[in-house]
């Protein structure tokens, strides 16, 4: 598992190092953390869960350009993806808050375009391609419930990809740091699990054979995120 889990990690920083020529022709560049929370949402079997609330985070660089008004952007970031599942106690009124968490590593390139580059407060708008893989999920603490219901680890997807679009505001401290809130969309274009129908599977419960029909579960995230980014500005003087 350690020896996959190597080679996938190596395959997303190749992707970082075809992306650095991008940046390193301005020689300039913005770079920084953001960090926020999510709201998560899936649909299992045509039904949909309660919305899993979650914390991620990505280290970005961005192209910089003093004319231009768009930029490149690369990202890696972990995220948490899921839902959530509420059951309520009748007799004490107790909810207890469980859910499907598929911790997943994100490559995420695109693109911004900026409204006014040059004003204190500056709109934009982004566009992104995201690739996921998933390091971590919790859907073996179900396994104790001796249950078809709950769905079964091996046919989580490890690779998933999507799409992002986002608006945000940057807020101008100085030349060299800038604040900034953003709003994202995240659905995924690919399965997070999939089951394929299966027949003649034994009830542990009833000792009869069932048939299960077939689940496909994909993601789709509202992420909303605060963040620096710092300029790395490059400036070249004429030696006469």
């Amino acid at each position: 598992m350690g020896s996959v889990f190597g080679v996938k990690m190596r395959s997303i920083m190749m992707l970082i190092g075809l992306m650095s020529p991008l940046f390193a022709v301005a020689q300039s560049y913005w770079f920084g953390p953001k960090v926020g929370p999510a709201v998560n949402f899936q649909r299992w079997n045509n039904f949909e869960r309660a919305p899993l609330l979650s914390i991620n985070a990505d280290f970005f660089i961005e192209s910089y350009s003093e004319e231009s008004t768009s930029a490149l952007y690369a990202s890696l970031g972990f995220r948490t993806r899921g839902s959530a599942l509420r059951t309520v106690n009748t007799f004490d009124g107790f909810t207890s808050n469980n859910g499907f968490k598929f911790r997943n590593i994100v490559l995420e390139l695109g693109m911004k375009k900026y409204f006014r580059p040059n004003s204190d407060l500056n709109p934009y708008y982004l566009l992104g391609v995201r690739g996921e893989y998933t390091v971590a999920n919790n859907l073996s603490t179900y396994d104790r419930f001796a249950t078809l219901f709950f769905p079964n680890e091996q046919f989580v997807r490890k690779f998933v990809y999507g799409v992002s679009f986002g608006a945000g505001i940057e807020k101008q401290f100085s030349e060299y740091y800038v604040g900034f809130f953003e709003f994202n969309l995240c659905p995924d274009l690919s399965n997070q699990y999939f089951q394929p129908p299966l027949p003649n599977v034994r009830d542990p419960f009833t000792n009869q054979l069932v048939n299960l029909q077939e689940s496909v579960v994909r993601n789709v995230s509202i992420e909303f995120k605060f963040g620096m980014k710092f300029l790395r500005k490059v400036e070249y003087i004429d030696d006469y």
